[in-house]
């Protein structure tokens, strides 16, 4: 006879953009939740995609091509072809295991991957690798990003003397239907556990309850993927953050599971 899921029958709300969501929700639902879905991202192009269609010309005059999310790999190699066409000599480098997965689903092998899957952690990293490429000159690396990212990587790399060229390489809207969604799915009830997977989501999340976010923060119970995330929900004002300790889907169910367990409360 087996026993109940770990998260049987708690309603967890997944805020991953649509087309990311489904691995999120599967993991959730294997665990026993009542997963319900709000997307509150929405990947849409740059508002000028010009720099980074000559970035993406002129590969070969770089010597690192750095990956910051799945986003970025996604609108990055589908401008490269199928098998992506890298020139010889470029190396890759990864913010963490999720951008590495991306990668190698397109056929490209990350020569570096981030330990600390933070932008701080791969500057340093980085930075031990990179250095002014043996007196060859400024090292100069290529760095697509969401328009709204943060400069922190760019700017440590250009501290460092490296020529950190930072393109746009995809913008982040919330998708109109989102404020109706949310009523739907919370109606008048608490917020309980909902999953937050980057800064911009959880200000997006803020967003949807306008003046009544003090009171409604109360409720909530945020799962979060990592402590970037965490940094910006508690600078928020929320007070219930549960971290996972790898940026996983797995992670997150575990740490919602240890979090349920210790306070039943909250299923």
């Amino acid at each position: 006879m087996t026993g109940r899921p770990p998260l049987d029958g708690l309603r967890v709300v997944v805020t991953r953009a649509a087309h990311q969501a489904a691995p999120t929700v599967a993991t959730f639902a294997g665990a026993g939740a009542r997963v319900r879905l709000l997307p509150l991202i929405e990947v849409v192009p740059p508002a000028d995609p010009a720099p980074l269609d000559a970035a993406l010309a002129d590969l070969g005059a770089y010597r690192w091509l750095i990956f910051t999310s799945r986003n970025t790999v996604d609108r990055v190699l589908d401008r490269l072809g199928d098998p992506p066409a890298l020139p010889a000599g470029l190396a890759v480098a990864s913010v963490g295991s999720a951008t590495s997965e991306a990668l190698r689903e397109r056929g490209v092998e990350p020569d570096l991957e981030a330990a600390d899957p933070r932008a701080e952690g791969l500057a340093q990293e980085l930075l031990a690798r990179v250095g002014k490429a043996n007196g060859e000159g400024r090292a100069r690396v290529l760095l697509p990003q969401a328009a709204d990212a943060r400069p922190v990587l760019e700017e440590t790399l250009r501290q460092a003397g490296v020529e950190a060229v930072r393109v746009d390489a995809y913008a982040k809207r919330v998708p109109p239907e989102a404020p109706e969604r949310a009523r739907e799915v919370f109606g008048t009830e608490g917020l309980g556990w909902v999953t937050f997977t980057s800064p911009s989501i959880a200000r997006a999340f803020r967003d949807l309850w306008g003046d009544d976010w003090p009171e409604r923060r109360r409720s909530l119970l945020a799962a979060s993927i990592g402590p970037v995330t965490s940094d910006a929900l508690r600078a928020l004002g929320v007070e219930a953050v549960t971290e996972a300790e790898t940026p996983s889907d797995e992670a997150m169910v575990a740490a919602v599971t240890r979090a349920v367990a210790r306070s039943p409360r909250g299923a």
